[in-house]
């Protein structure tokens, strides 16, 4: 004698919502336990936006001097904020002869012990004062930056020292 002989049309309707129940629930409470598995055996490096590149503590604080473009002349700053491990910096040249002054916020994109590689997020100023602008500083063993970035007039360089 089987089960539906002995119950009830009442009885066989439960059954049938029960297991229509367990066959909606048990996939959905199987993906959610490997969704809590997987988040908690993932690495928290990964949890957000990759880290910024490691600048090394040799180019934080600020640096100044003088640079230019074989045409003119500019009084660079450039200050790699220690908060952010220096991955972040402001940078500002001012053009001696016009007084045309550029301001930027940067993004260190690549950098070894000795070189930083980074690129204006923003700009304010005058004319050629694009963001996108990638420039590059080189830490020599006397403590100074060799600084090196395009411009319209051809690509400014010189030295910044620390201060």
């Amino acid at each position: 004698m089987g089960r539906d002989e002995w119950e009830t049309p009442q009885q066989q309707a439960i059954r049938r919502k029960n297991r229509i129940r367990l066959a909606i629930v048990g996939p959905i409470a199987i993906i959610a336990v490997a969704i809590a598995i997987i988040a908690y055996m993932r690495d928290p490096e990964q949890s957000g936006p990759a880290p910024a590149t490691h600048v090394a503590a040799a180019f934080h604080g600020q640096w100044r001097g003088v640079a230019d473009n074989g045409r003119d002349t500019f009084d660079v700053v450039l200050t790699f904020d220690e908060t952010t491990g220096g991955n972040t910096a402001t940078s500002s040249s001012t053009d001696r002869a016009s007084g045309i002054r550029c301001e930027r916020h940067e993004v260190v994109t690549a950098s070894t012990d000795t070189e930083l590689t980074f690129q204006a997020d923003t700009a304010t100023g005058g004319e050629g004062c694009d963001p996108g602008t990638k420039s590059t500083v080189q830490l020599h063993t006397d403590g100074s930056l060799d600084y090196r970035s395009p411009g319209r007039g051809g690509t400014v360089t010189g030295t910044l020292r620390k201060g």
